[in-house]
């Protein structure tokens, strides 16, 4: 069994991470999560320093949580926050205790610490200007002084300078006209050779090979072409889309879920309601693709309504439950989302 650390597609500034066990690795539905420095043999506790890395390690076990378990796609999940992922550097050797196991990870780089505000006592390095050193201009050649002159007498045949070349003598004009004639029969020649040419078939050697192009698009089981010939709704073209993971983008994948949606599709309109719920986790499709959404019951709640009256039998559940949150909520939208959709 492994554990594969994940960046929090929602939480772009860092300092959050979703750790990925197989199914069943984790019972009930909490957690702890302990970190142990298998490089300086330390285990990692509560902060007690803030700028002082090595004083948040310490020889005792600590064990951070209780997280949640989010069980989803053939796997679980557990949500870390900074009180970890904050303290441990790209690439160090760990071992993470979780559920009773413990497993050997390298830490990703793509799963930075969250940047902290400054705060007065912080010490940064202050860039001084570069000194601008001026040049002194040459002196000025006084105007009194008169030029050398030069002895005629005097010259030798070292310091008598070389005549100036002379200009080069035209051309005759007949000899432009001759190459302006012969400029005019190659033209003519060209041209007839043109039209005899013309209906010959064209030099396909060097022309990309459509059918080649075709294949290899057909071969991308993860583009948009692929996912959507695939038929038989969404519950199978999601499913492909889940396991592409990072092979598709975010946004192709709210296109598909967006087609099917607008088609009433009973698995498109149960995702929908998934993204904005803010209790529940498509983890492969929030986590691996990044499609996730701001936590929105008004909006959840809609989407489950059209869930079940699609045909959802799995999202009755989640319907009473978002229902439960809105009539305990002070909002008017709250308030009339739960009429629209609750009643």
């Amino acid at each position: 069994m492994t554990l594969v650390v994940h960046p929090d597609p929602q939480e772009p500034a860092g300092g959050f991470a979703f750790l990925e066990l197989p199914d069943g690795s984790l019972q009930g539905d909490t957690t702890t999560v302990a970190v142990f420095d298998a490089y300086g043999e330390r285990w990692l506790r509560q902060a007690v320093a803030r700028n002082d890395r090595d004083l948040n390690w310490q020889t005792e076990r600590f064990e951070f949580g209780p997280y949640r378990v989010y069980r989803h796609e053939g796997a679980d999940w557990v949500r870390i926050g900074p009180e970890i992922v904050n303290w441990i550097e790209e690439y160090a050797p760990l071992r993470i205790a979780i559920g009773g196991a413990a497993y050997n990870v390298i830490w990703p780089d793509d799963v930075a610490p969250r940047a902290r505000a400054a705060e007065l006592g912080d010490i940064r390095p202050v860039a001084r200007p570069r000194p601008v050193v001026a040049t002194p201009a040459p002196a000025p050649r006084p105007a009194s002084a008169p030029e050398p002159e030069t002895d005629p007498e005097a010259l030798t045949a070292d310091t008598v300078p070389p005549p100036a070349p002379k200009p080069r003598a035209r051309r005759a004009a007949g000899l432009g006209l001759l190459t302006s004639l012969l400029l005019f029969l190659f033209a003519v020649v060209a041209g007839a050779a043109a039209g005899t040419w013309w209906h010959w078939p064209a030099d396909t050697a060097s022309q990309p090979d459509s059918s080649a192009v075709v294949a290899r698009a057909a071969t991308d089981t993860c583009s948009v072409n692929a996912l959507s010939g695939l038929g038989g709704g969404f519950a199978t073209v999601g499913q492909a889309m889940r396991n592409c993971g990072r092979d598709i983008t975010p946004d192709v994948a709210l296109a598909l879920v967006e087609d099917y949606a607008a088609r009433s599709d009973p698995q498109a309109l149960l995702l929908f309601g998934t993204l904005y719920d803010g209790t529940e986790l498509d983890a492969r499709v929030e986590n691996l693709i990044g499609l996730s959404f701001a936590t929105d019951d008004t909006k959840a709640v809609e989407y489950y309504h059209r869930a079940v009256a699609a045909g959802a039998i799995e999202a009755d559940t989640r319907l009473a439950a978002t229902c439960a949150r809105l009539a305990d909520a002070d909002s008017t939208l709250a308030k009339g989302a739960y009429d629209d959709y609750c009643r």
